[in-house]
């Protein structure tokens, strides 16, 4: 099974690119992103007064750089990423002075069209991101995992994928040299009574489909046989996840989206269920979200439930409603955040801290709710560039809050 596997790789990595005559197409992409934020006097929870931040990965300094080449044919091409987080390795996020930032790939796959292009074959590190939900990325984990990938056109609009994990079980990342390494995802169930490699291979694997319509919906939806990198966070755990997206009226968004993580783990979890960290049990996700826009201005309204099934947990949920005004050369609003399991990252508590941070299937018990506000401007430099800059109020019912002033800039190409 495994050299069938590597010899498969290996076609796909070398002699793709080589089956088409003349010269490929390259495309180079990427951007970059960080920003500051300022803690003004008075910050309950704050732990510096001065941090990097950005509106995107909260605390961190990110950069992408990424190379696609394909056949003059369209038929086979090669896909990789490097990707630099000042947040990994050396440096919690919070000083940006502090440590190194390390550069990894983390997308190294080769692909290649057969049967007319009714069937796609990806095998590597893999790029992989049109199973991903609108709004909540939920399927975004086979986007960066190790293995192989089959994709079958099974009707117009609709694709269809069956995932299958690299048959080994290695550490998450390799180093190259000091600051260059690669970052698979290596995605491996339960082996056999004697350690059936094989069988543990097929309990890593996953289904998944994408149904696009024409300017009416996008649905995705799949199931992941075991979703564990380490079988003490999430024993013998599945996911499934499903999106809806209407696409209909230019001025109307309208999003469903779910997730349910952990099924099948009735086990101890990862302490006890009275403190709500343990207990074992699933979590399910719910999201909505609604939008409305009349000329310049932009309504907007996102709602999520996250539900354990760990005994003593409380669910979890979070509003955000987001009012914008564009003004040509700038965009202007004011948004708000509220709930017991806010996600958006602020710069007055460290994201470590914040209950969103529970391990899946743990659940939240005896959690606080937080509260954000503020206005904000965002001004175009590209189609896909900005400078965004705000003010943000932070409340936590434990006592913690205090005021931020926060810019942020993203440069992509």
């Amino acid at each position: 099974m495994r050299k069938a596997l590597v010899l498969l790789l290996a076609l796909v990595f070398v002699g793709a690119l080589g089956y088409a005559q003349g010269a490929p197409t390259v495309a180079i992409n990427g951007f970059v992103e960080t920003g500051v934020a300022a803690i003004l006097p008075g910050a309950s929870g704050a732990t510096d007064t001065m941090i990097q931040y950005n509106n995107d990965s909260g605390n961190t300094g990110r950069f992408r750089l990424g190379i696609a080449i394909t056949a003059p044919d369209g038929n086979a091409g090669f896909v990789s990423r490097l990707e630099g987080d000042s947040g990994v390795v050396g440096n919690p996020g919070n000083n940006s002075s502090a440590g190194a930032w390390p550069v990894f790939f983390n997308r190294f796959d080769g692909w290649g069209k057969l049967l007319g292009g009714a069937l796609t074959i990806k095998g590597g590190i893999l790029d992989e991101t049109q199973f991903w939900t609108a709004n909540r990325n939920w399927g975004g984990w086979l986007d960066g995992a190790a293995g192989l990938e089959l994709l079958v056109n099974a009707y117009p609009g609709l694709t269809i994928s069956y995932y299958l994990p690299a048959p080994i079980a290695l550490p998450g990342t390799f180093a190259v040299g000091p600051l260059l390494g690669f970052a698979p995802t290596f995605y491996v169930g339960n082996p056999g009574p004697a350690g059936d490699t094989l069988l543990e291979v097929f309990q890593g694997s996953s289904i998944q489909a994408a149904y696009s319509m024409a300017n009416t919906v996008n649905i995705v939806a799949g199931y992941h046989f075991f979703h564990a990198v380490s079988p003490a966070v999430q024993s013998q755990s599945g996911l499934f996840w499903a999106g809806v997206d209407y696409v209909a009226m230019s001025n109307i968004t309208a999003r469903v989206e779910f997730q349910a993580q952990n099924i099948g783990n009735n086990g101890p979890g990862v302490g006890p269920a009275s403190d709500g960290v343990g207990g074992g049990g699933g979590q399910y996700n719910f999201f909505l979200e609604g939008a409305y826009k009349m000329d310049q201005l932009k309504i907007d309204v996102a709602v999520w439930f996250n539900l354990y099934a760990a005994s003593g947990s409380d669910a979890g949920y979070d509003i955000e409603p987001n009012v914008s005004y564009n003004l040509g050369y700038a965009t202007i609003g004011i948004v708000g955040d509220f709930g017991n399991t806010l996600t958006p990252y602020n710069p007055i508590n460290n994201a470590a801290s914040w209950v969103g941070a529970t391990p899946a299937g743990a659940g939240i018990s005896g959690t606080t709710t937080m509260f954000d506000i503020g206005p904000y401007i965002g001004v175009p430099i590209t189609t896909a560039s900005s400078v965004n800059a705000g003010l943000l109020y932070t409340s936590v019912n434990s006592g913690t809050s205090g005021t931020a002033i926060y810019v942020d800039v993203r440069y992509s190409f």
